[in-house]
């Protein structure tokens, strides 16, 4: 049995290895000064699937209390050469914010006040190059599987990667900024440890985003084929073949 045990343990190894797919930015913790931890991003975490990119915003305190829901979370991403986008373009959230070496192509706007079991909600925006328009949202048209939901500890983003224009092995650059829903801007910023404090500066991530890659993630009929092929080899091996 020792060469089909090899075979086991090198497809399970396989297996695990096709399965991680995922990546941790850390922020500056503290680097908000503003005394709400809630705003102060500690890391942000991305993995995808086959089809499904996921942003898990990891915060310094509790975002999900009712007193704490006018805090807001945005997702900028550089898709493409020559973007032009500013979240405060026709169509967008008002806040002065862009890329400026790349450019922002989309941006995913997050909102704590929608009450209830679930008080997250978000809106993912494709610029035009004269103006931002809903993709997807968790509030209306949703042909992208948008979701948002909020805990403890952190604020999760997902939504059907196709939405960008992107598929498996293509790559983006994105930045992460906590604001709130009212005139405040960027109060921190996962491309930058500079300290912050409550603030309506424009704000310009420039050279400091995240590279990410979406990884290839078999389908999982590859592994119920895998797993198919391993029972044969033992029913053989068991019958003497």
């Amino acid at each position: 049995m020792k060469p089909i045990r090899t075979v086991l343990l090198a497809t399970l190894s396989t297996s695990i290895l096709l399965n991680a797919h995922a990546a941790t930015y850390p922020d500056v913790t503290s680097d908000f000064t503003g005394g709400s931890g809630f705003l102060d991003m500690t890391s942000v975490d991305v993995n995808n699937t086959a089809s499904l990119l996921t942003l898990k915003i990891n915060l310094a305190s509790d975002p999900s209390g009712a007193g704490n829901n006018w805090a807001t979370h945005l997702i900028g991403f550089d898709t493409a050469i020559g973007g032009t986008g500013n979240i405060n373009g026709t169509g967008g959230w008002g806040k002065d914010i862009q890329m400026s070496q790349g450019g922002m192509d989309f941006f995913i706007g997050n909102w704590l006040n929608n009450g209830g079991v679930n008080p997250a909600g978000a809106t993912l925006y494709n610029w035009s190059g004269s103006a931002w328009s809903a993709v997807s949202s968790t509030g209306g048209a949703n042909p992208f599987n948008l979701a948002a939901s909020v805990d403890s500890t952190s604020v999760t983003i997902s939504f059907d990667f196709a939405a960008l224009g992107v598929s498996a092995g293509n790559s983006f650059n994105f930045d992460v900024y906590s604001s709130t829903s009212g005139g405040d801007n960027v109060l921190d910023a996962l491309g930058s440890s500079t300290p912050m404090s409550w603030n309506s500066n424009p704000y310009d991530s420039a050279a400091n985003v995240n590279p990410y890659t979406i990884s290839i993630v078999p389908e999982p009929t590859v592994f119920a084929l895998l797993g198919l092929g391993i029972a044969v080899l033992l029913r053989r091996k068991s019958n003497g073949v």
